[in-house]
């Protein structure tokens, strides 16, 4: 069994993990390494009771991971504190997206999980006056260059990133979910209205279990890079299976009714099928049904789901397979030609390939980590 196979099987189905060969393990973990599901495998295991079934050179290892994670959540929760009683305290709470809201409100899939920035919403007239509030606590701006900045502040749902310049934490300013050039363009008043406070004593939001669910599957099914694809696949197959105990039908007809308000009818269809493929997610035919009868939705057609399976992919060994690959790159033209107009597009591609590089030597800076 290959390492993806293996990975998939044991998110899905933990006590397969007591069923691995050595050299399966070997694979599996590889693959699970590439996706930052290293802790999320040991919670499963944990789950299952297994942590004493595992051979012990494994079992060390996903402990080791699981720390790690660990050590990560509890530098995130002090950078909230900070944020909580900072700058911010002069604005309406904003809603906290992704990563950290999993983490402050004790999702399942937050366990072992690896956040790498703070994403917060907030409304699109206010968002330049937190920008300049966070000035204040330390944050600066990490693009400088006047391509960058248009690039952000007129063609996208967010501004430059923020990275504090004593921690060089990253911190991403929403104002939206998707850019304001991208197909659809989702509406961020429905989502704020909608969010729900996390427990005292934070001073954030969050966003209601239906549209927390579409973020997830709309940041997925927007992105250019799936590198970590699969972990992305994993936090929707929990967060519906977690919100789907909890409010059973309640939810399902939530989600079909923010999908369609949203316009987001067709991510959400391609996200539930890319779920059940690798994780075997229990979506009720009635769902599936319902979404491809709604005038939003679009056919999946056999090439996507092709793109979409092989794409989420991890390599083995840090090489990638002929067809994964090949995927990828599709999915990156994918990304780009659902956020831009054709026109622009071309542009953009035009500057980031010829004129970046030339301007940005002097200010270079890491792209952060998109994957929260």
């Amino acid at each position: 069994m290959d390492g993806n196979r293996a990975l998939c099987l044991a998110l899905a189905r933990p006590e397969s993990m007591a069923e691995r060969t050595d050299g399966e393990w070997s694979t599996m973990l590889a693959a699970a390494r590439e996706t930052s599901l290293l802790g999320a495998l040991w919670q499963r295991a944990r789950e299952a009771g297994l942590e004493t079934d595992l051979p012990e050179p494994v079992a060390l290892h996903l402990q080791g991971a699981a720390w790690v994670a660990e050590r990560r959540a509890e530098a995130l929760r002090w950078e909230l504190e900070e944020l909580g009683r900072g700058m911010l305290t002069r604005m309406a709470p904003p809603v906290l997206l992704k990563g950290a809201a999993y983490l402050l409100a004790d999702l399942p899939n937050a366990q072992g999980r690896l956040a790498n920035d703070i994403d917060l919403l907030f409304p699109e007239a206010e968002i330049e006056r937190a920008e300049s509030l966070l000035f204040f606590d330390g944050w600066a701006g990490s693009h400088h260059n006047d391509y960058d900045q248009r690039y952000y502040r007129e063609w996208m749902h967010e501004l430059p990133p923020l990275a504090h310049r004593q921690r060089g934490t990253t911190l991403d300013l929403h104002h939206n979910i998707l850019p304001r050039t991208f197909r659809v363009r989702p509406d961020a008043g429905r989502l704020r209205e909608q969010s729900v406070a996390l427990p005292a004593p934070w001073r954030f939001r969050m966003l209601a279990p239906a549209h927390m669910v579409l973020h997830a599957m709309v940041h997925l099914f927007s992105e250019t890079d799936w590198e970590r694809g699969l972990r992305d696949v994993n936090d929707i197959h929990v967060l519906v299976n977690h919100f789907a105990a909890r409010e059973g039908d309640g939810f399902w007809e939530a989600l079909l009714v923010e999908a369609d308000a949203l316009e987001v009818t067709w991510l959400a269809q391609r996200a539930l099928w890319l779920c059940g493929r690798h994780l075997g997610t229990d979506i009720p035919p009635e769902v599936v049904r319902r979404l491809a009868a709604s005038p939003r939705a679009r056919r999946i057609n056999p090439v996507a789901r092709w793109m979409f399976h092989h794409g989420s992919q991890t390599r083995a060994a840090s090489s990638t397979p002929l067809q994964d690959g090949t995927a990828r790159g599709l999915l990156f033209l994918r990304g780009h030609w659902l956020k831009m107009p054709p026109g622009l597009l071309v542009r953009h591609l035009f500057y980031k390939a010829f004129l970046a590089e030339k301007e940005d030597d002097t200010d270079v800076q890491p792209e952060p980590d998109k994957h929260g």
